[in-house]
């Protein structure tokens, strides 16, 4: 497929990396009337149903391996129920661009944790990433305050935030392993399950699952989290990352922190202070290195190969021309 071919799947990319962006913004409406636990269910049940339907429409196995159970529901846990009870906790006590902010860094925090406990090996680059990703997220949730970072007085969202985009992490570990086994369809509508599972377990022994009456603008909003940034962007997601590769489709990845930032300023007035700017800049900075490492790195190896031919050159010794007959005394 040719690049001009690529334009309508850029501007699906683009268009998807926006619908997340502005996500937070939809959900901060929903759980004003919401349980962060009631949205939750409500919205993974819709998603496997329609999981569930595409599943049959390409006759594809419907039930997982016996030995893909135990993961699965490990996925369910940490990625479907742990992740966006968090996450959509965090939004009760925080702001949409510091949940769009600290959301870019998932790369990051799935690097480190693969190279802690899967030991997975990393090149001095990629740790340059992670640490400037990590730093910056520092300075953003503590506002730049050594004190605040000395008495571990963060906002509580900003930490929900950060602990969600762990739950992630591990969520993609398990999946990376499990889709050897299984298909990504298959393995997603499973976790997906299990989730709301153990969304619904967790919140009838909280007290946290409870359908209220709900304006109209809720609904609209749930409607937007379920259909438009669920089940809408994922499928023009992977459609795009088919056609055009996962390296040129996580570029677009970087549009959602600005998206979010731009919708919490404009339509909800959120403060964007100098030092969000600043921890946006490294985390950011940091993200950019990661996931570019290899190409960073092929493009150094290229200009230090260069430099190296012409010190080389520059450093050969001449040739002694021979002298003519004539000049010579």
């Amino acid at each position: 497929m040719t690049r001009t071919d690529n334009r309508h799947f850029y501007g699906l990319l683009a268009l998807t990396a926006a619908i997340w962006g502005l996500q937070p913004l939809f959900i901060k409406l929903v759980v004003a009337e919401l349980t962060p636990t009631t949205l939750t269910a409500v919205r993974y049940a819709i998603i496997v149903v329609f999981f569930f339907v595409i599943v049959f429409w390409r006759g594809a196995p419907v039930l997982p391996r016996r030995d893909c159970l135990l993961p699965l529901i490990c996925m369910g846990l940490t990625g479907v129920a742990f992740n966006n009870i968090a996450q959509f906790s965090g939004l009760q006590y925080s702001s949409v661009g510091n949940a769009t902010l600290i959301g870019s860094t998932t790369p990051a925090s799935t690097a480190l944790l693969a190279a802690v406990f899967l030991r997975e090996k990393l090149m001095p680059i990629e740790w340059l990433g992670i640490l400037s990703s990590l730093l910056g997220t520092l300075f953003l949730v503590s506002h730049g305050s050594l004190d605040m970072i000395l008495s571990l007085s963060f906002n509580r969202g900003d930490l929900l935030f950060f602990a969600c985009q762990q739950g992630w992490a591990i969520y993609s570990l398990i999946g990376v392993r499990v889709m050897t086994r299984l298909s990504a369809l298959t393995a997603t509508t499973w976790a997906g399950v299990f989730g709301v599972g153990w969304t619904v377990l967790y919140g009838l022994t909280s007290g946290e699952l409870r359908l209220v009456p709900a304006s109209t603008t809720c609904w609209l909003a749930l409607g937007y989290v379920v259909f438009l940034g669920g089940i809408f962007a994922m499928l023009a997601w992977n459609l795009s990352l088919k056609a055009v590769g996962a390296g040129r489709a996580a570029i677009f990845l970087n549009l959602m922190p600005l998206a979010g930032v731009t919708a919490g300023v404009v339509l909800l007035d959120e403060p964007f202070v100098w030092q969000q700017c600043f921890g946006a800049v490294g985390m950011l900075a940091g993200i950019y290195i990661l996931t570019h490492s290899h190409q960073i790195m092929r493009y150094t190896n290229r200009r230090l190969l260069r430099r190296a031919k012409a010190l080389s050159h520059l450093r050969r010794p001449r040739r002694e021309q021979p002298v003519p007959p004539w000049q010579k005394r």
